[in-house]
């Protein structure tokens, strides 16, 4: 946590007005010089969302909680990583000196927090009229709410700190238990949900967003009634929807002023780009390859498993199937204009291991791809079919799977670009559950929700063994891997800072 109270304050100023760095000095943000207007205020917010979407000096993908993403897929059993701390978290070496994630999670989420902090502290100072500062404020906190979130998620209880320090955070300070940290992101949702405004998203944070994490949250921590009511709020609120076309939602134009988008991290050319294209897709670095497990794991076209469906024809076994499959992943024998051939040949690919590659978020129009592609599309980190989900996995939990539990659910499944038959009537709540469960991973595939599903569902230790990474090892899962160590740097620094059990 050293030393990061302006980074992103900073980075984001320098980036977003040249003017800047003719007023202030370089090394920090001055009290005498800023918080003169609006304007500043705006420089500042900015620097609060800015580690959304961050990047670093050479646009690497794995700065960014938007980028990070599909990666956590990565550890699930939907994909394989093929390199970096991602792979060794895969292959069971998830240890405080890990690096690579086991860090980025930690001292990016602190970044921003601090930001945040320094944010609340300050607004104040320019004097706008007490709405304008409200709803300012009310941004913050939300987006200090995500990435005490973030942290929780990961690492369980956390060191929480409210207040900008000048230099480092006290050496003493200890970490709270998951449970308050919880109660303080909740808290700052509910501080915020009173001043955001209740509108449709376009890249600021709104009603829905807030109540958006807010059900996530509580759904995460099997409150389960809290959960559904949240949800229920958006739902019952009537401006978003299911989007008509399922790609669309993850590269631009579709993307642009979707209805379906809750929050996300922002791209836009020419100044702030991702390398997704480059770095998932056409036999280049295909950083993150989707396994056969997860293919499988889509329905046939008329809602029954492969292996029950009469639809399913091993001599064709991609054909057939939900829409969703081949807008998510590339199966072999897929049109690829990007070989010789014309299809998608796994074995004449010399980077892909698995057999599959990545489609959604990969903008084919860029295709083919090096160091030189700059690539917009946004990251989208809460959706409305999410919502729908996370309303009927909770309503189920609290009463049974009712007409609104079942609403919910054939409303995912029932999108104009892929038309899956609703679920079968007279399911019990443990087949519903499992219903829901099943629809989750198949709609979010590669949205980094599938790992954390399966942590709050303490299904991983099962489910993750039986995965077979290429090259015939098992991955491993212990019980301490519920959550990630603190990285050892931290532990070593702040001594009060207790290791997560059995690391």
């Amino acid at each position: 946590m050293k030393n990061i109270i302006y980074f992103l304050l900073l980075s984001c100023m320098m980036a977003c007005s040249s003017d800047f760095l003719d007023k202030d000095p370089l090394d920090k943000v001055s009290g005498k010089n800023f918080w003169r207007s609006e304007e500043d205020v705006k420089l500042a917010l900015t620097g609060c969302y800015a580690l959304l979407s961050a990047q670093s000096d050479n646009n690497s993908i794995s700065e960014g909680f938007g980028a990070f993403t599909m990666y956590w897929d990565g550890i699930s059993d939907d994909a394989w990583p093929r390199s970096g701390s991602f792979n060794s978290i895969a292959t069971s070496q998830l240890e405080p000196t890990t690096g690579g994630i086991v860090n980025d999670m930690y001292y990016l989420n602190y970044k921003a927090i601090a930001t945040c902090n320094y944010f609340l502290a300050n607004v104040d100072k320019a004097k706008l009229n007490a709405t304008t500062t409200a709803q300012y404020k009310a941004q913050v906190y939300f987006l200090r709410a995500y990435y005490y979130s973030q942290l929780c998620k990961t690492y369980g209880g956390v060191i929480i700190t409210l207040q900008p320090e000048e230099l480092n955070y006290p050496q003493d300070m200890k970490k709270s238990t998951k449970e308050q940290v919880v109660e303080q992101v909740l808290k700052d949702i509910d501080t915020a949900l009173v001043s955001l405004p209740d509108d449709v998203y376009s890249g600021k944070i709104v009603k829905a967003t807030a109540l958006g994490l807010k059900a996530r949250v509580l759904l995460y921590n099997e409150r389960w009634a809290e959960a559904a009511a949240a949800a229920k709020q958006i739902i019952d609120g009537g401006k978003f929807r299911i989007a008509d076309e399922f790609y669309g939602l993850f590269v631009k134009p579709g993307q642009n002023n979707n209805p379906e988008i809750i929050f996300s991290a922002r791209y836009q050319l020419p100044n702030l780009i991702n390398t997704i294209d480059y770095q998932m897709g056409w036999d280049q670095w295909e950083r993150i390859q989707p396994i056969k497990g997860l293919a499988d794991a889509f329905e046939c076209k008329d809602g029954k498993k492969i292996t029950e469906s009469p639809l399913y024809d091993p001599a064709h076994p991609y054909d057939n199937r939900d829409a969703r499959l081949r807008r998510t992943i590339y199966v072999p024998g897929d049109p690829w204009k990007y070989s010789a051939e014309g299809i998608f040949d796994p074995a004449k690919d010399g980077n892909n291991r698995t057999g599959f590659l990545v489609k959604k978020y990969l903008d084919t129009t860029r295709a083919p791809t090096d160091y030189s592609t700059r690539s917009d599309q946004d990251f989208v980190l809460i959706r409305y079919a999410d919502i729908l989900l996370m309303y009927a996995e909770a309503k189920n939990e609290v009463s049974g799977p009712d007409q609104s539990v079942y609403d919910a659910v054939n409303a995912v499944r029932g999108r104009k670009s892929v038309q899956q038959p609703p679920l079968p009537e007279g399911l019990s709540q443990d087949q519903m559950r499992e219903r829901i469960r099943q629809e989750r991973r198949v709609e979010f595939a590669l949205e980094g929700l599938r790992y954390f599903d399966l942590l709050r569902w303490k299904t991983a230790a099962t489910v993750l063994p039986a995965v077979v990474n290429p090259g015939g090892v098992n991955r491993k899962f212990f019980p301490k891997n519920y959550v990630f160590p603190f990285p050892q740097a931290e532990v070593d620094s702040y001594l009060s800072l207790e290791q997560n059990d059995d690391y």
